[in-house]
């Protein structure tokens, strides 16, 4: 990867990272799956000035579907089946994992041993942050966020077939989708329409500010354009960052302290992030 791409690649873990503190704190006052709906209802909005990318219909809402109603919808109602926040911050990236199996069984990549030895050191630092935070919860908290990270490993794939084609709009378009399944399990799950909007204030339209712009059009379209240009082996791994950003950013805003734990934690993944990105020999002289 050229160091343009690791740069654009780490600034979109970094956004994302961001997403977990604003959320935190417009979540005080609006419904978690209502609150990602309107994430979502604002990103769309960008279809009166962005032009419908070159892609079928039907990938378009799978996308949308998928990445973003899919992945977003396990994700917070996990949170209500006793699942915290932090903890399915930090469980949904196991994404990267799952990105990488279905690339390998669907698409034929193929892993080197540098790469294994990178998602170990990755999953392993992972794996520290997600003790560190254990708590007892119930078990279909647990499995519906494993949903959310399938989801989201599944969108990622997605991706990797549209090719060269606008991500901006890819992005953008795939909102209008993604909002149908977070409106009806919010009206399902979180009240009537007017309760709903009642909790709209000035946090939560801030909020909305930074995740429909940065962290839903703009990092969306970073990640199509990673995983069109390379392996889904070479990409994925950054996805690990964004826990890491996530409670680092959580620990300045809101005033949360680390532990010596989640420093290990983020150490081996910065340890495995290293690894794979560590410059290969050539395996062609004059390549």
């Amino acid at each position: 990867m050229i160091p343009a791409h690791v740069l654009l690649a780490t600034t979109a873990a970094l956004i994302w990272g961001g997403t977990f503190p604003i959320s935190a704190i417009a979540l005080e006052s609006t419904p978690p799956i209502f609150f990602g709906f309107l994430r979502f209802l604002c990103a769309a909005a960008f279809v009166v000035v962005v032009p419908r990318p070159a892609v079928p219909w039907p990938l378009l809402i799978a996308i949308g579907v998928v990445l973003g109603g899919g992945q977003y919808a396990f994700v917070l109602v996990s949170m209500t089946n006793g699942l915290s926040a932090g903890l399915a911050s930090l469980l949904v990236h196991t994404q990267a994992f799952f990105t990488i199996l279905i690339a390998i069984f669907v698409f034929g990549e193929r892993l080197n041993r540098r790469h294994v030895l990178a998602i170990l050191l990755a999953g392993a630092g992972l794996a520290a942050l997600v003790v560190d935070r254990a708590e007892v919860g119930a078990a279909a908290g647990l499995v519906l966020i494993l949903m959310g990270a399938l989801c989201g490993a599944v969108g990622n794939n997605f991706l990797k077939k549209l090719g060269n084609v606008d991500m901006v709009g890819v992005s953008v378009w795939m909102s209008l989708p993604a909002c149908v399944p977070l409106l009806v399990l919010s009206l399902w799950l979180e009240g009537a329409p007017a309760g709903l909007i009642g909790t709209f204030g000035w946090d939560t339209a801030g909020a909305l500010a930074y995740l429909a712009v940065l962290s839903t059009v703009v990092v969306f379209a970073i990640w199509g354009k990673l995983f069109t240009t390379y392996a889904a082996a070479i990409v994925a791994p950054f996805l690990l960052l964004v826990p890491v950003f996530g409670m680092s950013l959580s620990a300045l805003v809101l005033g949360e302290r680390l532990s010596a734990l989640q420093f290990g934690g983020a150490a081996l993944v910065f340890a495995g992030l290293a690894v794979a990105l560590w410059p290969a020999r050539a395996l062609e002289p004059g390549r």
